[in-house]
């Protein structure tokens, strides 16, 4: 039986009355550089619709083993169940895209699919293919790239691919290997990082030579069973290839050694996607849309990069980024030398236009990091504040709180009493808050804290001190009604040792709370492991 099934479409009037569900079911986290661009994109595409969307991170690229998403499986299936009812599902990347497929029968049979960023094409096409689905593929531009590639290095004949085991990766091997059996002529060689010791690639970085050119497509792991972020796989590259140059075909990360390219835009394809996710929640079919195969792309390139090779802005493509772009006024003036008032005006112009749209982009971040109904951080700034503890090696610990039966008060009061229970209850939330600890909604009756120095007498006084302040009546415009939290708390390293897991703890210690008839709290070290 499905867990939920997708609301009737609506007229415009209701999209800016009616408040929509999307859940969005990302392969990875937000320490993939290509995840924030994805997000943003998304956000903005589908932006002029009332939308509440959940964000669920599968972080593949670190946790991908079969006990792993077996592991996300459950926990995905609590929270849905839960809710029961989202307008629309967003899967992003492969893994995701695979996992929804998989799954789709069973959670949501009727509720429409955008996809996007899925190097797979025949997977993305079978998924365009099931009822009520649409997405757009990563389609990175091969022809394009190479030709590019023999323009500024005509003198390198030999082309090396990098990949890796993982989803994305083989996604990408494949897409390359259709490219390379068109053009036959290429030399190339794959080189796949899962299949090699560090100090296999090492030896085989160092090894290349004048010939060599190094396409970058995948470098998540290696041999070993280490993990690499874009930024330390594209160091680790361009340290022991130095003098080769390293072409990637995504715009995240185009610095750290790389060249650059004619890369794939990860927020472009998010824009489109949130396009066609709000075009869909207004009554549009998903199976009018057809898959979207071209290539999405902006030429990238990095001034440190091109120095060391010798390539100048001439030499690149028409509309190319110039990442850390040298500045040369002086030049300008000395050549100008009758147009430098107007020069000067224009200057200050551009530097008041500055400073407009710094302090506009300063506000667009806050708003961004923001919970529109509670005005509390929301879960972008919870992860950013997490992912700033864990890199800092600090002892953290972390709240998870639910309303405890919010579907109830939504079907028996209305929405709007269920947006003034949960205005409220941030409100309460909001004044606990100090220099150690802090609070924000995730979403729908969910909300998390955040706070340094652990210790399970801190964590049982800031747990009853929620309990405490949430027993006083809510003033709603139904009246004042009564309320309970469920909390569960998990802390690192007391409670685990990877800090990467601490959500995922108190979420089981909050699933406890529940099942022990809610209203009330569970530290993660009282639960039964077993």
């Amino acid at each position: 039986m499905a867990l939920f099934s997708f609301a009737q479409k609506v007229n415009a009037k209701d999209s800016l009355e009616r408040q929509f569900r999307v859940l969005f079911i990302s392969s990875y986290g937000f320490s993939n550089a290509a995840v924030p661009e994805q997000l943003k994109g998304f956000e903005a595409g589908i932006d002029g619709i009332n939308v509440d969307i959940c964000y669920e991170f599968m972080d593949a690229d670190k946790y991908y083993g079969g006990m792993d998403i077996q592991n996300f499986d459950k926990y995905l299936k609590y929270k849905i169940y839960s809710v029961r009812s989202y307008d629309l599902i967003v899967a992003s990347d492969d893994s995701a895209l695979r996992y929804v497929i998989n799954n789709r029968n069973e959670l949501f049979p009727d509720t429409p699919l955008v996809f996007m960023g899925v190097s797979n094409k025949t997977e993305a096409m079978t998924a365009a293919a099931m009822k009520n689905a649409t997405g757009i593929t990563e389609i990175p531009d091969f022809e394009g790239n190479y030709a590019l590639m023999k323009k500024l290095f005509p003198g390198r004949e030999h082309l090396n691919v990098v990949v890796d085991a993982t989803i994305a990766g083989q996604g990408d091997y494949v897409e390359y290997m259709k490219f390379k059996d068109e053009n036959p002529d290429i030399k190339s060689t794959v080189i796949n990082t899962s299949y090699y010791t560090a100090n296999g690639l090492k030896e085989l970085l160092g090894s290349l030579g004048d010939d060599d050119i190094i396409l970058f497509l995948d470098f998540a792991r290696d041999g070993d069973g280490n993990s690499y972020s874009l930024a330390n796989a594209s160091d680790f590259m361009s340290t022991y290839a130095p003098d080769v140059p390293i072409m990637r075909l995504a715009s995240s990360d185009i610095e750290h050694g790389v060249l650059g390219g004619i890369s794939y835009s990860f927020y472009d394809a998010g824009w489109i996607a949130g396009d066609a996710a709000k075009r869909i929640i207004l009554g549009e079919n998903a199976d009018d849309m057809p898959l979207m195969t071209s290539t999405v792309t902006t030429p990238y390139f990095e001034q440190g990069s091109m120095d060391h090779f010798g390539i100048k802005y001439s030499m690149l493509p028409d509309g190319s980024q110039v990442l850390n772009e040298h500045k040369n006024l002086a030049k300008f003036y000395r050549e100008n030398t009758m147009l430098s008032n107007l020069v000067i005006v224009i200057v200050l112009l551009m530097i008041a236009i500055i400073f407009i749209l710094n302090i506009t982009n300063a506000k667009r971040k806050r708003l961004m990091r923001t919970d529109f109904l509670t005005q509390m951080p929301n879960r972008m700034k919870l992860i950013e504040d997490m992912n700033q503890t864990i890199g800092l090696q600090m002892p953290y610990g972390l709240i998870m709180l639910d309303v405890d039966h919010f579907k109830d008060i939504n079907d028996t009061y209305g929405h709007k009493v269920g947006d003034e229970i949960i205005a409220g209850v941030g409100e309460r939330l909001k004044k606990l808050s100090k220099n150690q600890l802090h609070f924000a909604r995730l979403g729908g009756d969910e909300f998390s804290g955040l706070f340094t120095s652990p210790s399970n007498e801190k964590a049982k006084k800031i747990c009853e001190s929620i309990i405490k302040s949430t027993k006083a009546p809510f003033k709603t415009s139904a009246g004042e009604l009564k309320l309970t939290v469920s909390i569960g708390c998990a802390m690192y390293p007391l409670d685990v040792e990877d800090p990467n897991k601490v959500m995922e703890s108190a979420d089981s210690a909050l699933y406890v709370t529940k099942e022990n008839g809610r209203n009330g709290y569970t530290l993660f070290d009282s639960i039964d492991k077993t």
